[in-house]
């Protein structure tokens, strides 16, 4: 399926801007109103005023703009826009938001029916509106279905979408979704999972102008309206959005009036605009893992703010699978890559790549913080670096130094393979091509030029070993997914380029996502994660750090715990932005 994508023209001097910024001083985040502002009264008031940093073009809200979870604007998505559940405070469990409980087998809300189909029952708060007044109801939500599964739309995110069979609204405050089978997020739909949707603003149009002019509506700029606890009241494209606080968000209204977000595809003006004052809050992933770490030492010293680190993404060597590419036909024996695995010193690389934070290596399948992380945890311990070991496995497997140190195998073949990466992962392959160097296996460094960095077949020709990164939690598991092995698939998702195939490891994958019991949940993991660890379809390294950054003087992301990298299904970091103040 081909995606449509409407862009924007960016302001040329958005970075310029930010540059500027970051040499004036700090500006107050308490200010007087003039009587003329908007959301003021007719005269002068206080307003608290909260100015948020993001490193990605934002072009569009809502599934009109874009889907990756890179530069910060996905955590802001709770900001303006609300689903049916999200994260609770310190622990990445689903709660209720504008639903009024999650369903659950004991309450009778989750049922697998005769045909093997699931129901789950969504009960809707009665308080909630959209930000025009509008009341929202269960019918928003058929109308978002509808649109959330059109082809030819643009999405976020369809992983749950696509489970689902159909959904209705029993009445005004009642919506139930019809699952194709039983599914394990089916509690935790939140809005990433599915976006709803206003129905008296959209549906009119949606049913009577062609998709390139829905699309194009200014809906999804200047206009968007929807359920957060704050409203779109400016939208300058590629440079800046201001939000102003909804006085009747059904939670309660906001603690600060304003939020302005500053949009800057330059990194480096960002974090020099937030040295300088400029910037109150940075979202996750709106600085690369270096400079955020060097923001926490740099406000640390200072005592000019905190730098959260959190896990994010989780990065990992991943061999080539498919025989007509791999030019190293020994990588697809398992001994070879758990030898190869001992020889890596993987707190040593976390450290080396993330400025001394060797604490973030990756001994489990999911990250500290996921609800099922005790299941998976310490499932890689086993992997302690070994060189000895390593070397050993190897001579077991007939392979001996050659008279220039490198290996040499029983047919005469070298031990020598390729390490590819993106720009940035420089000094990441060069660690690990040092490790391997010292057990004998030569590997040549290769960077993938930019141009094909989204070419999603040509990332499929790697011939040896690559490094790479997928979303947090369990979406690592599309890494090793055989149904997303072939471009050629419908359900390519770009995720599983390196074609490795097992049976065994898509059984117990789908029997993870089958199961609807967290108890039962935890097993399946635990089962997909014992056979990661044997068979190393991926070979994780460490944890990517997520960084959102909060100045001295502003009461936010306290619940950073519970909050999520934005390719979850719910529970951004702007889940309780409501709570946000200036004290």
């Amino acid at each position: 399926m081909q995606r449509i994508w409407v862009r924007h023209p960016l302001a040329a001097a958005a970075s310029l801007t930010l540059a500027l910024m970051a040499c004036a001083p700090a500006q107050p985040s308490i200010s007087i109103a003039p009587a003329d502002s908007p959301g003021t009264s007719s005269s002068p008031t206080r307003t608290k005023s909260i100015v948020v940093g993001v490193s990605n073009a934002v072009d569009a809200l809502s599934i009109m703009g874009s889907s990756t979870t890179s530069g910060g604007w996905q955590s802001l998505n709770e900001l303006h826009s609300q689903g049916l559940v999200t994260a609770d405070r310190n622990v990445q469990r689903p709660i209720p938001r504008v639903a009024s409980q999650l369903p659950s087998i004991d309450s009778g809300n989750i049922e697998i029916l005769a045909d093997g189909r699931m129901k789950t029952v969504y009960p809707l708060r009665r308080d909630v509106t959209w930000q025009d007044g509008t009341p929202f109801t269960a019918h928003d939500l058929t109308f978002g279905f509808e649109l959330n599964s059109d082809k030819g739309m643009p999405f976020l995110n369809r992983d749950a979408i696509q489970e689902m069979h159909s959904v209705e609204a029993l009445d005004d405050y009642t919506f139930v979704i019809y699952w194709r089978g039983p599914y394990y997020q089916a509690d935790s739909v939140g809005l990433r999972a599915m976006w709803p949707h206003p129905r008296h603003i959209l549906e009119g149009q949606y049913r009577t102008i062609d998709r390139a002019a829905f699309i194009n509506l200014p809906y999804w700029t200047s206009e968007y309206v929807h359920l957060g606890p704050f409203r779109l009241s400016e939208f300058h494209a590629g440079e800046s959005l201001a939000f102003t606080a909804f006085d009747g968000y059904f939670l309660g209204r906001p603690k600060v009036d304003r939020v302005i977000v500053r949009v800057s595809n330059d990194e480096t003006s960002l974090y020099a605009a937030t040295l300088a004052g400029a910037i109150d809050i940075l979202m996750d992933n709106s600085l690369s893992a270096e400079l955020g770490l060097q923001l926490k030492d740099e406000w640390e010293r200072g005592g000019k703010g905190i730098v959260h680190v959190g896990t994010g993404t989780t990065r990992f060597i991943a061999p080539q699978f498919d025989p007509a590419v791999q030019q190293f036909p020994p990588a697809l024996d398992p001994r070879v890559r758990q030898a190869l695995y001992y020889a890596v010193d993987r707190k040593s690389v976390s450290d080396a790549v993330q400025l001394g934070h060797g604490e973030l290596f990756a001994n489990s399948l999911l990250p500290p913080g996921d609800r099922l992380y005790e299941a998976t945890k310490d499932g890689f311990a086993r992997y302690t670096y070994d060189p000895a070991r390593s070397r050993g496995m190897l001579t077991q497997l007939g392979w001996n130094p050659g008279g220039d140190g490198v290996l040499v195998g029983p047919d005469g073949r070298r031990f020598g393979t390729s390490l590819w990466t993106t720009e940035g992962g420089e000094r990441e392959i060069a660690v690990i091509a040092d490790y391997w160097k010292q057990i004998g296996v030569f590997a040549e460094q290769y960077i993938i030029a930019g141009a094909i960095v989204r070419d999603r077949e040509a990332r499929t020709k790697y011939p040896g070993f690559e490094t790479s990164a997928r979303g947090s939690s369990d979406s690592i598991l599309s890494r090793f997914d055989s149904r997303t092995a072939s471009v050629a698939s419908t359900n390519y998702s770009g995720a599983n380029r390196g074609g490795y195939k097992s049976p065994r490891m898509d059984d117990l994958v789908d029997r993870y996502r089958q199961s609807v019991p967290e108890r039962d949940q935890g097993i399946a993991i635990r089962a997909v994660s014992d056979l990661v660890a044997e068979d190393l379809p991926v070979l994780p390294l460490y944890f990517n750090p997520t960084t959102p950054a909060v100045r001295a003087g502003i009461k936010a992301l306290d619940d950073f715990m519970g909050g999520a990298e934005p390719s979850r299904l719910f529970g951004t970091f702007s889940r309780n932005s409501h709570e946000w103040d200036v004290p």
